[in-house]
């Protein structure tokens, strides 16, 4: 899998707390422990709520990704068109990238099944 790589270099690490003097101080305390491999400016803190949201929001908006590339594979098996070439194409604009534009069966991930 690609859990060292993950651990070692990550797009980000969220860390959520209570928002009191004991739970800053327990988040700044992790906070120090990622510093040491992860550049601070990846390092978010927020509240508990918001971190547990965070990471539901971010596996359902992954999720409709997958969904709509499948929708986009069904679209392109009537009409004759590659799904990989359009997704090649697509995941060339910006906005839009090249990451989760496989069309696959389901969902994939260790997060998807629980969350």
């Amino acid at each position: 899998g690609t859990a060292v790589k993950d651990l070692a270099s990550p797009d980000r690490v969220l860390i959520g707390g209570n928002i009191t003097l004991e739970g800053v101080a327990a988040a700044n305390v992790l906070v120090d422990i990622y510093a040491n491999w992860v550049p601070r400016e990846r390092i978010l803190t927020t509240n508990l709520w918001s971190s547990e949201l965070s990471k539901l929001v971010a596996n359902a908006m992954l999720a409709q990704r997958v969904s709509s590339v499948n929708s986009i594979s069904m679209l392109c098996e009537k009409t004759g068109a590659d799904v990989a070439e359009v997704s090649r194409a697509i995941g060339k604009d910006s906005r839009i990238g090249p990451k989760f534009l496989n069309a696959s069966i389901g969902f994939g991930g260790s997060c998807f099944q629980k969350d």
